[in-house]
């Protein structure tokens, strides 16, 4: 009876353990899967917004021909998008660091919280100027930056290494799951209310979501109540027993970069995120102007080819896993050898088609989407596998090629677009 009400430390582990039994590992990792998304949906809300002001009636002008108020030119939309990746790439190289030296739990509730306070202040900061809105949006951006160092930094100490690919795929499927549920919430956001009620919704998840991981997420398996000795000695196997601490923290930067093969995985992510920006910056505004697709439907539409991506994703990681008859390097190769061709092929493919033919346009774009998802078994498993310890390091370096190209990707999407995407 007396253990019932105040039970003995051992009693209360025991308990723990048996809510998850020796899978705590996953729940983890669906609980900062979430957390990766809500940082990029804060972002990616934005894009949806832009197209919800444009279509609010409330927002007529004064004017005598009664055309809709912009609230953003082409220019100032490229500079809200780029100040997110300047922010970004500022942060990323201290926040790698941060990781390295107290673990990702403080950095990461810290910055999602900081992540969530800006995107409920956005519709404010609109209200004040746009300069207001571009501090915000800096703010966005340097949360954004401990994305990819967070992934690298749990995947090393929390995965299986039988289950390396799922644990990476999975996480950074982010960057897809992340469109496929902001577009068709915003989308419905945007019809039942105003577009201040995206970056309100938004914002309170993610307020939710960090503070849930603050509470539960701990930097090592060793230090969770929840994770019993099955399951610890699983996730050690394969790990690197017994580092130091103060080794940890002194990266071998200089042999790092000497190594052919982590060049090779920072120059596939430029080429993926070039793609990945390209697609889901971009498609809310292709979807509504150049298919011209009403608003309440574009979000549903837009969620289409990221969601296929997503599934594409969790798929080719597993398979990767599965795939025991080929050494990793062949694999590597195969898996980014078939994302980029299959990916750009279907892109060209849809650059000659027209718009008349809207299910066509549509078809495609998902297959170029769906394809690019096998990059999962190819430098995102890579990163991880080839970098071992210093994970944070390799993998956090990653979100660079995502911040280059989300910098450079609006402004070469306007040059050659002129009106028809400018927003």
């Amino acid at each position: 009876m007396a253990d019932a009400v105040f039970p003995t430390q051992a009693t209360a582990q025991t308990r723990y353990i048996s809510l998850f039994g020796t899978r705590t590992r996953f729940v983890i990792m669906v609980l900062i899967l979430l957390c990766l998304t809500s940082i990029w949906s804060n972002i990616l809300a934005f894009n949806f917004a832009v197209i919800c002001m444009d279509d609010d009636d409330s927002e007529l002008s004064a004017s005598l021909n009664g055309t809709r108020k912009t609230h953003f030119t082409s220019t100032q939309n490229s500079l809200a998008m780029s100040i997110v990746a300047i922010a970004a790439l500022l942060g990323n190289f201290p926040i790698v660091q941060l990781v390295g030296m107290v673990g990702i739990r403080t950095v990461f509730a810290g910055l999602g919280i900081l992540s969530a306070v800006s995107t409920l202040l956005i519709p404010l900061s609109i209200r004040m100027g746009f300069y207001y809105f571009l501090a915000v949006r800096f703010l966005q951006g340097f949360a954004f930056a401990a994305n990819f160092p967070v992934i690298g930094s749990f995947c090393a100490k929390w995965s299986y290494f039988k289950q390396n690919g799922l644990f990476v795929s999975s996480l950074v499927a982010y960057v897809q799951l992340s469109p496929a549920i902001t577009m068709p919430a915003s989308g419905a956001l945007c019809s039942a209310f105003k577009w201040p009620s995206i970056f309100y919704a938004h914002g309170a998840v993610s307020l939710l979501l960090f503070v849930t991981y603050a509470l539960f997420y701990r930097n090592s398996p060793q230090k969770h109540p929840f994770v019993g000795n099955v399951e610890l000695k699983k996730i050690s196997i394969g790990k690197i027993a017994a580092v130091d601490k103060r080794a940890l923290k002194k990266v071998p930067y200089g042999a790092i970069l000497k190594t052919p093969a982590i060049w090779a995985v920072w120059v596939a992510a430029i080429g993926n995120f070039t793609c990945v920006n390209m697609m889901f910056l971009f498609s809310p505004v292709y979807l509504s102007k150049v298919l011209g697709f009403p608003v309440h439907s574009t979000g549903i539409t837009a969620a289409l080819p990221p969601f296929l991506q997503f599934c594409s994703k969790l798929i080719c990681g597993a398979v990767s896993d599965r795939l025991t008859c080929l050494p990793e390097g062949i694999k590597f190769r195969i898996f980014n050898s078939f994302a980029f061709l299959g990916s750009g092929t279907f892109l060209c493919v849809l650059a000659f088609m027209g718009d008349k033919h809207k299910d066509y346009n549509m078809i495609v774009l998902g297959c170029a989407a769906a394809m690019l998802g096998a990059t999962t078994g190819g430098f995102f498993k890579a990163g991880p596998v080839l970098s071992k310890q210093y994970s944070h390091f390799v993998t956090g370096n990653i979100s660079l090629g995502i911040t280059i190209t989300m910098l450079i990707v609006p402004f070469f999407v306007n040059a050659l677009t002129h009106n028809t995407l400018r927003g």
